[in-house]
């Protein structure tokens, strides 16, 4: 009598195709979790980035206020003496 042979229940060649098929999809499995953890740190760092320029643009948003309105000021302080020379002429 000729036997085959068997792992666990199974001929062989299945055995060895299961077991393959087992480590590809664990393979998958980490690969993902991978990416997805470089995913997340990269999500992280984008956030961190657009709170950095946030805080960048406000400032810089609050000195050109702050000279607009030391220019608008100093503009019509120049009217106003444009003015008070025309009235005097006049």
């Amino acid at each position: 009598m000729n036997s085959k042979r068997t792992l666990f229940g199974l001929p062989f060649p299945q055995a060895i195709a299961l077991f393959s098929f087992l480590v590809v999809l664990v393979s998958i499995w980490v690969h993902m979790e991978i990416r997805l953890a470089e995913l997340n740190i990269e999500i992280i760092n984008l956030k961190q980035d657009i709170l950095i320029h946030k805080t960048d643009n406000r400032r810089d948003m609050e000195i050109l206020r702050s000279e607009l309105n030391t220019d608008m000021k100093e503009i019509i302080r120049k009217i106003d003496d444009i003015q008070i020379y025309l009235r005097k002429n006049n």
